[in-house]
C-alpha cells in the first residue's frame, strides 16, 4: 500500500466526482473520508482521503481499492479508469470508441503529467522557493485540477515535447519569415503603427534588425513563426504557392530563445517588449488551440478602449490590477484572401521586461497539488508570510487570501459590474505578482477571453459600434453569469481556497466567507449592474463547467455550436453565508 496522492489522477477523480451523482464521498467515525464509487455486480471501487474539501478539491491515498465478494484488489490506474469508463451508471451509455478514446488520452496525460514530474528541470524548487514569471510558467506540472486529462497534448511526439512544453524545460529560436506586404493581414492599437512594435521587437538581434530593414526595402516585413507550427504552415497550398514565388522566404531559427508558458502556444522571452501567442494546432485538453481573427481584434480594441483615462485609471502602475495587453497581431492571407488562422500570432505587452526576476507566479502553479509530497506553493509562500510577520499561519491564510481578493476578484468584477468588461480569469489567465510570497497585484492575460454587455455600450458605444448584435463578443446576462461567474469564482478562487487549506490550520468556509465580506462591500457600494454579482453570492447553485463528460464524449470545446450544453449547476457555499448572516 503506498498511500500517495497522486495529482493527475486527483485531477480525473475530481472532476467525476463534480459531475457524477454516483460518486459517494463517506466519512467514518473517526472523522476520515473516502471516496467510493459502487459498481456492478455487487462490486466497488474505495479510496481513503488525505485531504477532503468541501469544494471538490480531494487529495487521495491511493492506489485505489477494488472490493468484490471475494476479497480487496489493489487497482493500477490503467485498471481504474477502465472501471469507471465501462460502468454505464458512472459515466451513462457511450460507444465502444469514445471509450477507447478517452481511456487512451487519459492515460496519455498521466503519462506526461508523470514524465514532468520526473522530468521537470526544477522539481521540488518549485514549492519550496520564490519563483520569476518563467520558472512558474514552466512549473505548471499537473495542469487543470478539474479535468480528466490535464495533460493531454495530441500531435506531439516525445521529442515535440521535449523541445516545446513548458513544463518540460522547453526552449528554442523561432523561424522568421521575409513575406511581402500585399499578403499579410496587421492590426495594431493605440496609435502605434505595427512596424514600429515589429521593430521594437526585433531590436535585440542585429541581424533580425538588418533583416527587417532589408524587408521593408523591398516591400516586405518579417514574420515570426513557432517551429513546430511552421511545419503545419508548409503543408498548406496558399504558403506552397508564395514560397515558389518568392513572396515568402524562411530566414531560419534566429534571434532570441523563447520560452513556451504554461499555455504552451503562447511564448516569452526575457528582456523583450512582448510575448508572442500563437495558433498552434494541438489538441491541448478541449480544443485545438488555433487563433481566430476575431481572436486577435479583440485584443486591439481593447488596448484601444483602454487608452480611455477613465478606464486607464481602473489600473494599477507596477502593483495592484495590471492588463498584459495584446496589442497587435499579423497573419497570413491565403489566395482568396481570407486570413489563414494557423499563421496569426498576437503580440501581447511584456511587463516583466527590466525586471524578470519578480516573483510572478501564474495561479495554476501556485494552486497545483504537490506531486514531490508537501504543501501547494500557495501554502508554503504563505508559511514563509506568517514567518516574516511573526504571525500565524491561519492569520497569514486569511490576510494573503483577502490581498488575493483585493488584487484580482474585486478589480474583475469591478470591471464587469461598472465597466461592462468582461475577461475569463481562469487559473491561467491570473498571474499574481508577489512581494517575499505576498500579493501585491496581479496581470490578467488572454484578451480573447473578453466581453462587452450592454453596460459597456451605454458606455462605450462609439468605441464598440452601434449595433451589439454585430460584435461577436457581446454578452447577455445568461452568458456572464454563466461564464464569468465559473471561471474566476468556481475555476479559479476555489481552487486557491483549498489550495490554501489542504496544507493549513484554516477552514475553506473561512476563506468563502472573506470571499463573500469582499464581494459584499463592492455590491454595498452601488454598481451600475448587480445581476452578477448578487447571482453569485445569493444563488443556491452555479453554473459549472462539466470537463469530464465533455473530454468523454469528444466535443471540441470551441467549436460546440452552445457550449451552455457542458455546464451543469454547482451547490454555491457562498449562498450559505447568505444563510448564516440572516440567520
Amino acid at each position: 500500500m503506498v498511500n500517495k496522492n497522486q495529482p493527475s489522477l486527483a485531477c480525473f477523480l475530481n472532476s467525476l466526482a463534480r459531475e457524477s451523482q454516483s460518486v459517494q464521498l463517506l466519512h467514518n467515525q473517526d472523522g476520515e473520508h473516502s471516496y467510493q464509487l459502487p459498481l456492478s455486480h455487487s462490486r466497488s471501487i474505495h479510496i481513503p482521503l488525505s485531504y477532503y474539501s468541501t469544494l471538490g478539491s480531494h487529495e487521495y491515498r491511493l492506489p485505489a481499492q477494488l472490493l468484490t465478494e471475494q476479497g480487496t484488489e489493489e487497482l493500477t490506474p490503467e485498471q481504474l479508469i477502465e472501471h469507471i469508463v465501462n460502468e454505464p451508471a458512472l459515466v451513462g451509455v457511450v460507444s465502444e470508441e469514445q471509450k477507447s478514446i478517452f481511456a487512451k488520452r487519459v492515460l496519455e496525460s498521466h503519462h506526461n503529467t508523470q514524465q514532468a514530474i520526473d522530468h521537470s528541470p526544477y522539481q521540488q524548487q518549485l514549492f519550496n522557493n520564490q519563483l520569476d514569471f518563467k520558472t512558474a510558467e514552466q512549473g505548471l506540472l499537473i495542469g487543470h485540477s478539474f479535468h480528466p486529462a490535464p495533460k493531454s497534448r495530441e500531435q506531439f511526439s516525445l521529442s515535440d515535447a521535449k523541445r516545446y512544453s513548458p513544463e518540460l524545460g522547453g526552449k528554442f529560436k523561432l523561424f522568421w519569415l521575409a513575406i511581402t506586404q500585399e499578403i499579410v493581414t496587421t492590426g495594431s492599437s493605440a496609435s502605434i503603427d505595427f512596424t514600429k512594435r515589429l521593430e521594437a521587437l526585433v531590436a535585440h538581434d542585429p541581424i533580425l534588425v538588418d533583416a527587417l530593414h532589408n524587408a521593408l526595402q523591398q516591400g516586405k516585413t518579417l514574420l515570426p513563426v513557432h517551429p513546430w507550427q511552421w511545419h503545419v504552415m508548409a503543408d498548406n497550398p496558399s504558403i506552397k504557392a508564395y514560397i515558389a514565388t518568392k513572396q515568402i522566404e524562411n530566414l531560419g531559427q534566429i534571434g532570441a530563445t523563447w520560452y513556451p508558458t504554461s499555455s504552451t502556444r503562447s511564448l516569452y522571452a526575457p528582456n523583450l517588449p512582448y510575448m508572442l501567442k500563437f495558433s498552434l494546432s494541438v489538441k491541448l485538453t478541449n480544443s485545438i488551440r488555433n487563433l481566430s481573427l476575431k481572436e486577435v481584434v479583440r485584443g486591439t480594441r481593447l488596448n484601444e478602449l483602454f487608452q480611455l483615462p477613465e478606464l486607464a485609471e481602473q489600473l494599477g502602475e507596477r502593483e495592484g490590477f495590471q492588463l498584459m495587453q495584446e496589442p497587435a497581431f499579423i497573419g497570413i492571407n491565403d489566395l482568396s484572401d481570407e486570413i489563414i488562422d494557423e499563421s496569426l500570432v498576437a503580440f501581447r505587452d511584456n511587463p516583466l521586461m527590466y525586471n524578470p526576476a519578480q516573483e510572478a507566479v501564474v495561479l495554476a502553479t501556485l494552486t497545483q497539488q504537490n506531486p514531490y509530497g508537501g504543501s501547494s506553493l500557495v501554502a508554503q509562500r504563505i508559511q514563509h508570510y506568517a514567518e516574516q510577520q511573526d504571525i500565524t499561519p491561519r492569520d497569514a491564510a486569511t490576510r494573503w487570501f483577502d490581498a488575493y481578493c483585493r488584487h484580482a476578484v474585486v478589480p474583475l468584477f469591478n470591471l464587469q459590474a461598472n465597466w461592462g468588461i468582461v475577461f475569463l480569469a481562469h487559473q491561467q489567465n491570473i498571474v499574481m505578482q508577489l512581494e517575499q510570497g505576498f500579493p501585491v497585484g496581479m496581470y490578467y492575460r488572454d484578451c480573447q477571453g473578453t466581453g462587452y454587455t450592454d453596460l459597456a455600450f451605454g458606455l462605450f458605444g462609439d468605441k464598440l459600434g452601434d449595433d451589439k448584435q454585430a460584435l461577436e463578443n457581446y454578452w447577455n446576462q445568461d452568458k456572464v453569469r454563466r461564464y464569468f461567474a465559473y471561471y474566476l469564482v468556481i475555476n479559479s478562487t476555489f481552487n486557491v481556497i483549498s489550495a490554501i487549506c489542504a496544507n493549513l490550520d484554516v477552514e475553506e468556509m473561512e476563506l468563502i466567507q472573506v470571499l463573500h465580506r469582499n464581494l459584499q462591500t463592492l455590491l454595498d457600494s452601488g454598481v451600475k449592474d448587480d445581476l452578477c454579482l448578487r447571482y453569485v453570492l445569493s444563488s443556491d447553485a452555479l453554473c459549472c463547467k462539466g470537463n469530464f463528460f465533455c473530454y468523454l464524449q469528444n466535443f471540441n470545446e470551441n467549436s460546440i455550436p452552445d457550449p451552455a450544453v457542458i455546464y451543469f449547476d454547482l451547490v454555491n457555499p457562498l449562498a450559505k453565508v447568505e444563510e448564516l448572516t440572516h440567520a
